[in-house]
Protein backbone atom coordinates (compact mmCIF):
# COMPACT_ATOMS: atom_id res chain seq x y z
CA UNK A 1 0.00 0.00 0.00
CA UNK A 2 1.56 3.26 -0.51
CA UNK A 3 1.84 5.59 2.04
CA UNK A 4 -0.77 8.61 2.12
CA UNK A 5 0.49 11.76 0.94
CA UNK A 6 1.80 14.42 4.13
CA UNK A 7 1.64 18.35 3.81
CA UNK A 8 5.20 19.61 4.45
CA UNK A 9 5.31 22.06 6.75
CA UNK A 10 7.72 24.98 7.41
CA UNK A 11 7.58 27.21 10.03
CA UNK A 12 8.37 30.78 10.12
CA UNK A 13 9.83 32.49 13.23
CA UNK A 14 11.67 35.90 14.22
CA UNK A 15 11.56 38.72 16.49
CA UNK A 16 9.34 41.36 15.56
CA UNK A 17 9.63 43.98 12.56
CA UNK A 18 12.34 41.60 11.08
CA UNK A 19 10.41 40.69 8.20
CA UNK A 20 8.42 37.54 8.51
CA UNK A 21 5.71 38.62 6.94
CA UNK A 22 7.41 40.07 3.63
CA UNK A 23 9.25 36.96 3.33
CA UNK A 24 5.94 34.92 3.73
CA UNK A 25 4.96 37.29 0.84
CA UNK A 26 8.15 37.09 -1.37
CA UNK A 27 7.45 32.70 -0.84
CA UNK A 28 3.88 32.86 -2.02
CA UNK A 29 4.92 35.50 -5.55
CA UNK A 30 8.33 33.39 -6.24
CA UNK A 31 5.92 30.39 -6.44
CA UNK A 32 2.84 30.83 -7.71
CA UNK A 33 2.21 27.38 -9.25
CA UNK A 34 2.00 26.20 -5.54
CA UNK A 35 -0.97 26.10 -3.41
CA UNK A 36 -0.20 27.20 -0.07
CA UNK A 37 -2.11 27.31 3.18
CA UNK A 38 -1.25 29.65 6.24
CA UNK A 39 -1.63 29.01 10.06
CA UNK A 40 -0.82 32.63 11.69
CA UNK A 41 -0.60 33.86 15.02
CA UNK A 42 -1.64 37.63 16.41
CA UNK A 43 -0.77 38.63 19.80
CA UNK A 44 -3.70 40.69 19.88
CA UNK A 45 -7.30 41.03 19.21
CA UNK A 46 -7.24 42.34 15.76
CA UNK A 47 -5.12 40.02 13.06
CA UNK A 48 -2.94 42.94 11.37
CA UNK A 49 -0.56 40.47 9.65
CA UNK A 50 -2.80 37.79 8.16
CA UNK A 51 -4.12 40.96 5.95
CA UNK A 52 -1.06 41.66 4.76
CA UNK A 53 -0.75 38.45 3.00
CA UNK A 54 -1.26 38.40 -0.51
CA UNK A 55 -2.02 35.02 -2.66
CA UNK A 56 -3.37 32.66 -0.12
CA UNK A 57 -7.31 31.66 -0.35
CA UNK A 58 -9.21 33.43 2.34
CA UNK A 59 -10.47 29.58 3.30
CA UNK A 60 -6.75 28.16 3.59
CA UNK A 61 -5.78 31.24 6.19
CA UNK A 62 -5.78 29.94 10.05
CA UNK A 63 -5.79 33.15 12.17
CA UNK A 64 -5.16 32.69 16.24
CA UNK A 65 -5.35 35.44 18.03
CA UNK A 66 -5.20 37.02 21.46
CA UNK A 67 -2.20 34.68 22.72
CA UNK A 68 0.87 32.59 21.66
CA UNK A 69 0.91 29.47 20.68
CA UNK A 70 3.42 28.86 22.95
CA UNK A 71 1.88 29.71 25.85
CA UNK A 72 -1.65 30.11 26.04
CA UNK A 73 -4.18 28.71 23.06
CA UNK A 74 -1.92 25.50 21.94
CA UNK A 75 -5.18 23.59 22.02
CA UNK A 76 -6.47 26.01 19.21
CA UNK A 77 -3.51 25.58 17.03
CA UNK A 78 -3.51 21.68 16.91
CA UNK A 79 -7.07 21.79 16.15
CA UNK A 80 -6.41 23.94 13.36
CA UNK A 81 -3.65 22.01 11.82
CA UNK A 82 -6.30 18.96 12.13
CA UNK A 83 -8.99 20.71 10.46
CA UNK A 84 -6.64 22.06 7.77
CA UNK A 85 -5.05 18.36 7.32
CA UNK A 86 -8.85 17.35 6.54
CA UNK A 87 -10.62 19.90 4.58
CA UNK A 88 -7.31 20.68 2.31
CA UNK A 89 -5.32 17.43 1.57
CA UNK A 90 -4.24 18.90 -1.70
CA UNK A 91 -2.34 21.56 0.05
CA UNK A 92 1.32 21.81 -1.25
CA UNK A 93 2.97 23.53 1.25
CA UNK A 94 1.54 24.81 4.54
CA UNK A 95 3.78 27.69 6.40
CA UNK A 96 3.08 28.71 9.98
CA UNK A 97 4.41 31.99 10.84
CA UNK A 98 4.84 32.95 14.88
CA UNK A 99 4.06 35.86 16.87
CA UNK A 100 7.60 37.98 17.40
CA UNK A 101 7.66 37.10 21.13
CA UNK A 102 7.18 33.59 20.41
CA UNK A 103 9.39 30.38 21.65
CA UNK A 104 9.05 28.41 18.31
CA UNK A 105 10.00 24.85 20.26
CA UNK A 106 5.65 24.23 21.37
CA UNK A 107 4.62 25.10 18.00
CA UNK A 108 7.33 22.96 16.28
CA UNK A 109 6.92 19.82 18.72
CA UNK A 110 3.15 18.68 17.72
CA UNK A 111 4.77 17.18 14.34
CA UNK A 112 6.83 14.75 16.24
CA UNK A 113 4.55 14.14 18.94
CA UNK A 114 1.00 13.98 17.82
CA UNK A 115 1.06 10.53 15.86
CA UNK A 116 -2.14 11.89 13.65
CA UNK A 117 -0.12 15.01 12.80
CA UNK A 118 2.91 12.80 11.81
CA UNK A 119 0.78 10.82 9.56
CA UNK A 120 -0.73 14.27 7.69
CA UNK A 121 2.49 16.49 7.93
CA UNK A 122 5.70 16.41 7.04
CA UNK A 123 7.89 18.66 8.98
CA UNK A 124 9.76 20.83 6.48
CA UNK A 125 12.17 22.63 8.92
CA UNK A 126 12.51 26.06 10.47
CA UNK A 127 13.01 29.85 9.00
CA UNK A 128 14.19 32.60 11.24
CA UNK A 129 14.26 35.91 10.58
CA UNK A 130 16.98 38.35 11.63
CA UNK A 131 16.55 41.64 11.50
CA UNK A 132 20.63 42.80 10.75
CA UNK A 133 20.38 46.47 11.50
CA UNK A 134 18.27 46.46 15.28
CA UNK A 135 19.27 42.85 16.06
CA UNK A 136 21.75 43.90 18.44
CA UNK A 137 18.97 45.92 20.44
CA UNK A 138 16.80 43.40 20.58
CA UNK A 139 15.00 43.77 24.22
CA UNK A 140 14.12 39.87 24.98
CA UNK A 141 17.41 38.67 23.81
CA UNK A 142 16.48 35.12 25.21
CA UNK A 143 13.74 34.92 23.15
CA UNK A 144 15.57 35.94 19.94
CA UNK A 145 18.21 33.33 21.15
CA UNK A 146 16.04 30.69 21.35
CA UNK A 147 14.32 31.26 17.92
CA UNK A 148 17.98 31.01 16.04
CA UNK A 149 18.94 28.41 18.01
CA UNK A 150 16.07 25.83 16.79
CA UNK A 151 16.40 27.42 13.15
CA UNK A 152 17.18 25.44 10.57
CA UNK A 153 17.71 28.14 7.79
CA UNK A 154 18.64 31.89 9.48
CA UNK A 155 17.89 34.76 6.74
CA UNK A 156 19.21 37.81 7.95
CA UNK A 157 17.02 40.85 6.38
CA UNK A 158 17.76 44.36 5.75
CA UNK A 159 21.31 44.06 4.85
CA UNK A 160 20.99 45.95 1.48
CA UNK A 161 22.95 49.49 3.28
CA UNK A 162 25.89 46.85 4.61
CA UNK A 163 29.28 46.58 3.39
CA UNK A 164 30.55 42.85 2.64
CA UNK A 165 33.10 42.80 5.82
CA UNK A 166 30.08 44.14 7.97
CA UNK A 167 27.64 41.27 6.60
CA UNK A 168 30.30 38.56 7.18
CA UNK A 169 30.80 39.64 10.98
CA UNK A 170 26.70 39.52 11.59
CA UNK A 171 26.73 36.11 9.94
CA UNK A 172 29.59 35.25 11.83
CA UNK A 173 28.05 36.16 15.22
CA UNK A 174 25.04 34.52 14.38
CA UNK A 175 26.56 31.26 13.46
CA UNK A 176 27.82 30.89 16.83
CA UNK A 177 24.50 30.69 17.82
CA UNK A 178 23.74 28.24 15.80
CA UNK A 179 25.90 25.85 14.07
CA UNK A 180 24.25 23.61 12.37
CA UNK A 181 22.01 26.40 10.60
CA UNK A 182 22.40 27.52 7.05
CA UNK A 183 22.93 31.13 7.17
CA UNK A 184 21.37 33.65 4.34
CA UNK A 185 22.06 37.42 3.77
CA UNK A 186 19.21 39.33 2.24
CA UNK A 187 17.04 42.54 1.05
CA UNK A 188 14.12 43.19 3.30
CA UNK A 189 13.24 39.90 3.42
CA UNK A 190 12.86 38.87 -0.16
CA UNK A 191 14.17 34.95 -0.29
CA UNK A 192 14.89 32.34 -3.00
CA UNK A 193 12.13 30.51 -4.99
CA UNK A 194 13.95 27.29 -3.80
CA UNK A 195 14.15 28.59 -0.44
CA UNK A 196 11.35 25.61 1.16
CA UNK A 197 13.01 22.93 -0.18
CA UNK A 198 14.15 20.17 2.56
CA UNK A 199 15.10 22.83 5.14
CA UNK A 200 15.76 20.32 7.95
CA UNK A 201 17.41 17.57 5.93
CA UNK A 202 19.92 20.14 3.88
CA UNK A 203 20.59 21.24 7.60
CA UNK A 204 22.27 18.35 8.45
CA UNK A 205 24.56 18.54 6.01
CA UNK A 206 26.59 20.36 8.50
CA UNK A 207 27.08 17.68 11.43
CA UNK A 208 29.75 16.16 9.51
CA UNK A 209 31.76 19.45 8.96
CA UNK A 210 31.85 21.94 11.42
CA UNK A 211 33.36 21.96 15.01
CA UNK A 212 30.60 22.54 18.24
CA UNK A 213 32.02 24.71 21.29
CA UNK A 214 30.50 26.49 23.66
CA UNK A 215 28.90 29.40 21.84
CA UNK A 216 27.91 32.33 24.53
CA UNK A 217 25.07 33.71 25.43
CA UNK A 218 23.85 31.31 27.56
CA UNK A 219 23.65 28.79 24.93
CA UNK A 220 26.10 25.53 24.48
CA UNK A 221 26.06 22.85 21.49
CA UNK A 222 27.24 19.36 22.65
CA UNK A 223 28.15 16.52 19.90
CA UNK A 224 27.74 12.56 20.69
CA UNK A 225 29.38 10.37 18.26
CA UNK A 226 29.37 6.54 18.20
CA UNK A 227 31.31 4.46 16.18
CA UNK A 228 29.11 1.46 15.94
CA UNK A 229 26.17 0.83 14.91
CA UNK A 230 23.20 1.26 18.19
CA UNK A 231 20.39 -0.32 19.25
CA UNK A 232 17.47 1.29 18.51
CA UNK A 233 15.24 0.64 21.15
CA UNK A 234 17.76 1.50 23.51
CA UNK A 235 18.64 4.51 22.42
CA UNK A 236 15.06 5.98 21.53
CA UNK A 237 14.09 4.67 25.64
CA UNK A 238 17.79 6.98 26.57
CA UNK A 239 16.14 9.79 23.91
CA UNK A 240 12.78 9.93 25.39
CA UNK A 241 14.00 10.06 28.86
CA UNK A 242 17.13 12.79 28.37
CA UNK A 243 14.65 15.07 26.43
CA UNK A 244 11.68 14.67 28.95
CA UNK A 245 14.26 15.48 31.24
CA UNK A 246 15.68 18.59 30.11
CA UNK A 247 13.47 19.74 27.75
CA UNK A 248 13.71 23.35 29.21
CA UNK A 249 17.07 23.14 28.93
CA UNK A 250 17.52 21.45 24.82
CA UNK A 251 16.16 23.76 22.26
CA UNK A 252 16.97 21.27 18.75
CA UNK A 253 18.32 18.02 18.46
CA UNK A 254 19.82 16.75 14.99
CA UNK A 255 21.66 13.58 13.92
CA UNK A 256 22.63 11.27 11.70
CA UNK A 257 22.61 7.37 12.79
CA UNK A 258 23.16 4.04 12.10
CA UNK A 259 21.64 1.11 13.82
CA UNK A 260 21.90 -2.30 14.53
CA UNK A 261 20.05 -4.64 11.15
CA UNK A 262 19.21 -1.84 9.20
CA UNK A 263 20.32 -1.51 6.04
CA UNK A 264 19.74 2.55 6.20
CA UNK A 265 20.74 5.56 7.74
CA UNK A 266 18.40 7.12 10.34
CA UNK A 267 17.76 10.83 10.30
CA UNK A 268 16.93 12.33 14.25
CA UNK A 269 15.00 15.46 14.36
CA UNK A 270 14.38 16.67 17.65
CA UNK A 271 12.70 20.11 19.57
CA UNK A 272 11.21 20.73 22.56
CA UNK A 273 11.19 17.45 24.45
CA UNK A 274 10.00 15.67 21.43
CA UNK A 275 11.63 13.80 18.67
CA UNK A 276 11.08 11.96 15.61
CA UNK A 277 13.39 9.34 13.64
CA UNK A 278 12.89 8.70 10.08
CA UNK A 279 14.84 6.76 7.54
CA UNK A 280 16.58 8.22 5.36
CA UNK A 281 18.02 7.08 1.38
CA UNK A 282 21.15 6.77 2.43
CA UNK A 283 22.29 3.69 3.02
CA UNK A 284 24.64 2.85 6.09
CA UNK A 285 27.64 1.59 4.43
CA UNK A 286 29.60 3.00 7.48
CA UNK A 287 29.23 2.96 11.04
CA UNK A 288 28.54 6.90 10.84
CA UNK A 289 26.63 7.95 14.22
CA UNK A 290 26.60 11.79 14.85
CA UNK A 291 24.30 13.91 17.34
CA UNK A 292 24.30 17.55 17.88
CA UNK A 293 22.32 19.24 20.86
CA UNK A 294 21.71 22.78 21.18
CA UNK A 295 20.50 24.67 24.32
CA UNK A 296 21.59 25.64 27.55
CA UNK A 297 23.67 22.46 28.22
CA UNK A 298 25.97 24.52 31.18
CA UNK A 299 26.13 21.91 33.58
CA UNK A 300 24.45 19.08 31.80
CA UNK A 301 26.27 15.96 31.11
CA UNK A 302 24.73 14.36 28.58
CA UNK A 303 26.12 10.40 28.00
CA UNK A 304 24.56 7.35 26.18
CA UNK A 305 25.78 3.98 26.54
CA UNK A 306 24.29 0.72 25.07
Amino acid sequence: MDNPRKIPVTVITGFLGAGKTTFINGILKKNVEWKFALVENEFGEVAIDSKLINGIEASRMFELKNGCICCTISDEYEQALAELADRFPEVDHLLIETTGIADPAPVIRPFFADKKLKRQFQFNGTVCLVDAVNYHRYPAKQIAWKQMAIADTIFISKTEDFDEERKKSIADEISKINPLAKIKLGNSGEPEKSCLGAIAEKSLTNLVFLPYPSIGKNIQAQTMQFDQPLKMETFKDWLFYTLDVYKEQVYRVKGILTFENEPYHYILQGVGGSFDLEESDMLADDNRNMIVIIGQLEGIELHYSQ
